[in-house]
């Protein structure tokens, strides 16, 4: 081996001070009913993917059929910052009108939103990252599921879905907002968050024990105005405003088109859908 092949070898390798050497132990020295082994490494995993060669590495990408990722998690926030959200419309319960435009608004802190990368390119594809205030650099989503009735158990299907909306830009005095143009047909909803990191991972906190990270609602479109007029108003009482929010994004001008929710779906970032896998891919 040359030299030169030698010192760029050794760029390449795992620097020992990064080695988490609790990764060695499989959990099970304190053990309790129920509990499984971890699996364990000396390596943190590093040829972790290899285990599972029927997987495709994600490089990237959505892969719908799955796909393994080697991306590390990242950098956690302490637990004072962990991030939260509430929507503020609509409310639990509420209304809208049948086919009428409305604004979803929700209440968001510990967070700086604003900030996603080309999920088409960089899908998972980088850590966790902090800003200077510990708080987690990423955006979040709304996405609203069609359901039998406001009382229904019935486990929803992930890939359908009647709007689904990427959430481009910075929070305004604590708040977001993601407009559902042509409204919604007569039915019950539920309405959910998804607060992810920029490369469109859900957020990770440093403690299991703690409170929900997203929001869900439920609420129903009827005939009539239903309680949607200027919902806006209700961005009055967000409080929080969290400072961390306040670094608008570059990239919050792309705010996407309509999505059909179909695989004949537009490629814009949120819209209406009733299908399976829009063209957007789940950004």
């Amino acid at each position: 081996m040359s030299l030169i092949k030698f010192f760029f070898s050794l760029t390449k390798a795992l620097d020992p001070k990064v080695i988490a050497s609790g990764f060695a132990n499989n959990g099970q020295d304190v053990p309790a009913d129920g509990q499984v082994a971890s699996l364990t490494s000396t390596n943190n995993f590093i040829n972790f993917c290899l285990t599972v060669p029927n997987l495709p590495i994600t490089n990237g990408k959505q892969i719908q059929s799955g796909s393994c990722n080697p991306a590390p998690i990242g950098a956690i926030p302490s637990v004072n910052n962990m991030p939260s959200s509430k929507f503020s419309f609509p409310t639990n319960g509420g209304t809208v009108g049948v086919n009428q435009a409305f604004t979803i608004t929700m209440n968001i802190k510990n967070m700086q939103t604003g900030n996603f990368v080309n999920a088409q390119e960089n899908y998972f594809a980088a850590p966790q990252q902090l800003n200077g205030q510990g708080q987690i650099i990423g955006h979040t989503h709304v996405v609203v599921e069609s359901i039998n009735s406001l009382g229904d158990t019935k486990p929803t299907d992930p890939k359908t879905f009647a709007f689904f909306k990427g959430v481009n830009g910075a929070a305004v005095n604590g708040a977001v907002s993601a407009d559902v143009t042509s409204g919604l047909p007569a039915g019950a909803y539920r309405l959910c968050s998804i607060n992810s990191s920029s490369n469109h991972q859900p957020v990770i906190v440093p403690v299991a024990q703690h409170g929900s990270l997203d929001d869900c609602v439920y609420f129903t479109a009827t005939n009539g105005n239903g309680n949607n007029g200027n919902n806006n108003g209700n961005n009055g009482n967000t409080g929080n405003n969290n400072n961390g929010n306040a670094n608008a994004n570059a990239n919050a001008g792309n705010t996407g088109g309509n999505n059909n929710g179909g695989n004949g779906g537009g490629r814009g970032r949120g819209g209406r859908g009733r299908g399976r896998f829009g063209r957007r891919e789940y950004d």
